[in-house]
C-alpha cells in the first residue's frame, strides 16, 4: 500500500516537474536558437558578399548583352579595377586602385624579357635573400635551391606563399651548402652560433633566360649577335608586359607602391603606416571589382559597364569582324578552288551581327591604304581575316625592316626597346603597340609581325621572303600533317593539272589526278540491286605475290569488269562530252573498274604484303556494297588494285549539303580488317564540314582518328567499309553540321550556339556550290557521267531551292518536293543573299555551259538518283 501511494506519489511528482522543466527548456533554448539564427544570417552574408565576385574578363575578351546572347558581340577593350587588400594580420586595405599594385618580384617564369637585341623567355628566377640571425649574423643569400632556406613552422598561410618576404622567420636547413652561396654582410659563418633568422629583404637575384630570337635573325641580317648568357642579373633585363593592372586575380599576392597615392581611403594608409616594424608589406588580394569598355561589332562604344551585364563567348565564328579589324576579299569563284584567290584589301567599319552584313573601308593594296577609299557594304562570307596583320590583344610583336638593305642602317639607329612590344589594338587603319620602353604608338600592320609566327618561318632569308612564308604559312593546317607525307604532290599539287581538256577527249586514261570534295547524302534508304555478282568472280590475279592468291585460288572466277567498263565508255566516244542516260538509275552504284590511276593512295603500298585472309575480306566487302548500297552512295572498286575504293555521297534534302556530291578515296592497309582503312576527302581546298578537313583528312572514330569507344570505334570482327561511309552520311553530313565540332555538341539548344549553327550553314551552302562548279570542270575519273548526269537532274531543283533562299527561306528548309519543311519562319541572313546573289549567275552559267538545262520544267529534272 505504501509503496502504492509512493508510485502515485512519484506519478504526481513527474507530471508537475515535467510541465515546468519544459518551460524552462523552451525560454532556455529559444535564445540560443535566436542567438544561432542570427549568428547563421551573420554567416549567410559573409557568405554572400564573399561568394559575390565578378566574373574576371581580359582585354581582347569576346562578350554578348545576357539579355541578348544571339545579339551582336562585344570585344573588352579597357579595364578599370579596385582592389580590397588583405594582409597577413587579417587588417584589410579597401578600394585600392589595381594600378598601384606590384608583383612580389619583378620578374616570373613565363615572363619575355628584352636585352640588346634579343628576346626570351624567363624559366626560372633565383632569389637574392637577406636574413638577420638569431645571433645577430647577417648575410646574403642565393636560394638555388627552396630545401636550403625553408620556413620555420610553416602554417597554412605559409604554405601558400611560394616566395620569400621580410619578416618571414626562417631556418638554413644546409648550412655547409649554404654558408657557400651566402654573402656575410655582419659576422661571419664561423661565429654563428643559430641556423634561424628573420627574412630582412627579399628580391630577385638571378634569372635564368631561355632566349628566342634576335634581331639580327629576325631581319636577316649576316652579322647575328651571340647569344647571351642563360643566367642574367635583373638590371640587365626590360621586362616586356602589358595590362598588368587588369590581370589581378582573388588570391594574387602583391605589394603597393606608394600607399599615400594608391587610391585608398586615409584611415587604411594609417593602418598599414601602424602595422610597425617587421611587417612584410605582402597583401593578397581579397576581392575584386571591375568595369569594362566594350566595343561592339556596330561601332559603338560602351564604357564603365558592369561586368555582370555581360557574358563570355568562348567559339567565335568564323564570320565575325570587328571594327578596324583588316579583311581580304574572297573571290566569288576561283577557278582553282584549291588555291583560293583574294582580291582586295579593307578595314571593317561596322559589323551587323544579325544580318551578316560588314560595311568596308577598302584600301589600294597591302602596302598602303588610300584616303579616299571608298566604303562598301559587303556579305560577311566574301570576306576572310587578314592572315598577315591580325594579332590578338597582348601578343608580342616585333618590328620589321623593309627590305634587306636596310637592316644595318635599322640596327645602328633603332632602340632595341622600339622593336619589341604587345599588340595593343586596331586604331584608324593602323596597329597600336605598346613597346618594351613603355611608348604606345601607332604603325602599319606590314611593320610588324606576331613573335610566335616569326618563330615557325624565320630562317637566314631577306625579310621580304620572311614575310611571304608568313602569308603561305596560313593557308596550311594542322592535319595536313596526319593524313600522309606534308610532300605529297597529292597535297599540294592536287589543283595543277588541267582536267578540262581531258575530260573532252575520250581516252579514259588522260584523266586527272584525283578530283575535288564534293557532298553528301544523308538519309539515303538501303536499296537491294540486282548486279552481276562480279565479287564473287573475283581474278587470282588481282594480287600479285601474295599468299591469299595461293589460298583462294580455286574458290574465284575471272570476272569481266573490262567490258562493264567498256560499256559506261560508250558515250564518250563520240562526243566532247559525257551522253547522258535515260534515266539515273541506270548508272550504277557498285562497279569494278580496270585502273584508278588518279586514286589518292595509288602510292601506298599495294596488296602483296596482304596477310592471310586479306583477300576473302575484300571479296565479302565487295558483295556488302553491292547488295546493301542505298540510292544516294556510288562506289567504285579497281580490278587492279583491290585495296583501292572510291566513293561518292550525294548530299541530302534538309541539309546545307543538298543536290552537292562528295568524294572519298579508301585504302584497305595489309592488316585489314584489324586496322580500320583509310580515308581521304576530296576538298578541293574548302571546309565545308568540321570533321573534313582541307587537307583531305576525314575526322570520325570509327576510322581511329577521333576518339570514340563501343560502337563508335572500329571493331575487326563487325565494322565494314559501308558502315564507314553510312557514319559519314548520317553522322557527319547533317542538318547541323556546326555542333559536329568537338565541345559543340554542348551548345546545342543556347541561343549563342543555334545563332553560330545558322551562319554556319550558310557558309556551307555556298561552298557547296563552289564546289559543284568546280566538280563539274574537273571531275573524278570514272564517274564523269554520274556527275553530267546528277546535275541535269538535280540543277533544276537547286536553282528553285536558292531562289527561295534569295526570297527569305532558311537553308535547308526545301523537301525534295520544293516545300518547306514545317512552318519555317526563320529567314537567312541579309548577308548570305548578297553572296548567293553573286554566286547563283556563276552556277548557272556553268551548268548552261555544260549544256545542262536549269529549267524545272526538263523532263529529267527531279528524277532520283
Amino acid at each position: 500500500m505504501d509503496l502504492f501511494m509512493i508510485d502515485s506519489d512519484t506519478d504526481e511528482y513527474t507530471e508537475s516537474s515535467d510541465s515546468e522543466e519544459l518551460e524552462e527548456r523552451e525560454t532556455i533554448f529559444s535564445g540560443h536558437a535566436q542567438d544561432i539564427l542570427t549568428s547563421l544570417d551573420e554567416s549567410i552574408l559573409k557568405i554572400d558578399d564573399f561568394l559575390s565576385f565578378e566574373r574576371g574578363f581580359s582585354h581582347g575578351d569576346i562578350v554578348s548583352h545576357i539579355s541578348d546572347p544571339s545579339g551582336q558581340l562585344g570585344r573588352v577593350v579597357d579595364i578599370d579595377m579596385v582592389v580590397d587588400l588583405e594582409s597577413q594580420s587579417g587588417k584589410v586595405l579597401r578600394d585600392v586602385n589595381s594600378k598601384r599594385l606590384v608583383r612580389v618580384r619583378s620578374f616570373m617564369a613565363g615572363d619575355y624579357v628584352i636585352m640588346g637585341s634579343w628576346i626570351g623567355r624567363v624559366n626560372q628566377v633565383i632569389d637574392l635573400v637577406k636574413v638577420v640571425f638569431n645571433d645577430g649574423t647577417k648575410c646574403e643569400i642565393l636560394v638555388k635551391d627552396p630545401d636550403m632556406l625553408v620556413p620555420v613552422m610553416p602554417g597554412w598561410y605559409e604554405e601558400m606563399i611560394q616566395f620569400y618576404y621580410p619578416g618571414q622567420r626562417v631556418r638554413m636547413k644546409n648550412a655547409s651548402t649554404g654558408s657557400k652561396t651566402a654573402k656575410w654582410l655582419c659576422g661571419d659563418w664561423g661565429t654563428k652560433n643559430s641556423n634561424e633568422g628573420t627574412v630582412c629583404s627579399a628580391e630577385a637575384g638571378l634569372v635564368q633566360v631561355y632566349w628566342i630570337s634576335s634581331l639580327s635573325r629576325v631581319w636577316g641580317s649576316c652579322k647575328t649577335d651571340p647569344t647571351p648568357s642563360s643566367l642574367q642579373e635583373p638590371k640587365n633585363l626590360t621586362l616586356l608586359s602589358c595590362f598588368q593592372d587588369a590581370n589581378w586575380q582573388l588570391g594574387d599576392w602583391c605589394t603597393l607602391l606608394d600607399m599615400a597615392s594608391a587610391g585608398a581611403p586615409k584611415s587604411s594608409v594609417k593602418m598599414v603606416k601602424n602595422y610597425g616594424q617587421g611587417s612584410s608589406g605582402i597583401f593578397t588580394i581579397s576581392k575584386t571589382r571591375t568595369t569594362i569598355d566594350v566595343l561592339w561589332q556596330n561601332g559603338l562604344v560602351s564604357v564603365g559597364m558592369d561586368p555582370r551585364t555581360v557574358a563570355p563567348i568562348s567559339n567565335l565564328g568564323d564570320h565575325d569582324f570587328w571594327p578596324e579589324q583588316f579583311v581580304l576579299e574572297k573571290a566569288i569563284a576561283s577557278e582553282e578552288a584549291c588555291t583560293p584567290k583574294f582580291q582586295r584589301v579593307g578595314v571593317v567599319k561596322k559589323v551587323d551581327a544579325l544580318e551578316r552584313t560588314v560595311k568596308v573601308k577598302w584600301g589600294r593594296n597591302q602596302g598602303g591604304f588610300v584616303g579616299d577609299a571608298k566604303e562598301e557594304t559587303v556579305s560577311a562570307y566574301e570576306l576572310v581575316e587578314h592572315p598577315d596583320f591580325s594579332f590578338c590583344v597582348g601578343e608580342v610583336v616585333v618590328r620589321l625592316v623593309p627590305s634587306l638593305d636596310k637592316v644595318e642602317e635599322a640596327k645602328s639607329g633603332f632602340d632595341s626597346l622600339l622593336c619589341f612590344g604587345n599588340f595593343f589594338g586596331h586604331k584608324e587603319g593602323g596597329v597600336e603597340v605598346k613597346w618594351a620602353n613603355g611608348v604606345l604608338s601607332k604603325v602599319d600592320p606590314f611593320e610588324i609581325c606576331g613573335l610566335e609566327r616569326l618563330l615557325d618561318i624565320v630562317s637566314p632569308q631577306p625579310v621580304s621572303e620572311v614575310i611571304t612564308n608568313a602569308t603561305d604559312s596560313t593557308r596550311f593546317t594542322d592535319e595536313q600533317e596526319d593524313q600522309g607525307s606534308p610532300d605529297d604532290p597529292k597535297i599540294l599539287d592536287e589543283s595543277s593539272y588541267d582536267c578540262v581538256e581531258s575530260l573532252r577527249k575520250a581516252t579514259a586514261r588522260l584523266f586527272p589526278k584525283a578530283a575535288f570534295d564534293f557532298l553528301s547524302d544523308l538519309f539515303g534508304r538501303p536499296h537491294v540491286l540486282n548486279h552481276s555478282g562480279m565479287v564473287k568472280e573475283e581474278t587470282n590475279n588481282q594480287v600479285e605475290g601474295s599468299t591469299e592468291r595461293q589460298l583462294d585460288a580455286n574458290e574465284t572466277t575471272k570476272p569481266e569488269p573490262k567490258k562493264l567498263q567498256k560499256e559506261a565508255a560508250k558515250p564518250n566516244e563520240t562526243s566532247d562530252f559525257p551522253v547522258i542516260y535515260a534515266k539515273p538509275r541506270e548508272f550504277k552504284r557498285f562497279d569494278v573498274i580496270d585502273e584508278c590511276t588518279d586514286h589518292y593512295f595509288t602510292n601506298q603500298t599495294g596488296s602483296s604484303l596482304v596477310k592471310k585472309g586479306w583477300l576473302k575480306k575484300i571479296q565479302q566487302e565487295w558483295s556488302i556494297l553491292e547488295n546493301n548500297l542505298p540510292e544516294s552512295i556510288y562506289v567504285r572498286a579497281c580490278e587492279e588494285r583491290m585495296d583501292l575504293l572510291r566513293a561518292c555521297i550525294i548530299g541530302a534534302a534538309g541539309t546545307p549539303y543538298h543536290d552537292g556530291l562528295f568524294f572519298f578515296d579508301i585504302f584497305f592497309p595489309a592488316d585489314y580488317p584489324h586496322e580500320p582503312p583509310l580515308v581521304h576527302y576530296h576538298s578541293g581546298g574548302l571546309r565545308l564540314n568540321p570533321n573534313l578537313y582541307e587537307s583531305g583528312k576525314v575526322c570520325l572514330s570509327l576510322l581511329n582518328t577521333w576518339t570514340g569507344s563501343g560502337t563508335e570505334v572500329w571493331d575487326p570482327k563487325s565494322s565494314t567499309v559501308l558502315q564507314v561511309l553510312l557514319s559519314l552520311q548520317a553522322l557527319v553530313l547533317n542538318e547541323k553540321p556546326y555542333f559536329n565540332e568537338a565541345g559543340y555538341d554542348k551548345q546545342v539548344g543556347r541561343a549563342d550556339g543555334e545563332k553560330n549553327s545558322v551562319t554556319y550553314n550558310e557558309n556551307a551552302f555556298l561552298l557547296s556550290c563552289k564546289s559543284m562548279m568546280y566538280l563539274i570542270q574537273k571531275p573524278p575519273k570514272h564517274f564523269e557521267d554520274f556527275i553530267r548526269e546528277h546535275f541535269t537532274c538535280h540543277a533544276p531543283r537547286l536553282i528553285t531551292a536558292c531562289k527561295a533562299y534569295l526570297d527569305g527561306a532558311q537553308v535547308g528548309s526545301l523537301c525534295k518536293n520544293e516545300e518547306l519543311f514545317g512552318a519555317c519562319h526563320k529567314s537567312c541572313s541579309t548577308g548570305f543573299k548578297l553572296m548567293l546573289a553573286k554566286l547563283l549567275p556563276k552556277l548557272v552559267s556553268t551548268f548552261t555551259e555544260m549544256g545542262i538545262d536549269c529549267n524545272p520544267s526538263n523532263p529529267l529534272a527531279h528524277v532520283s538518283g
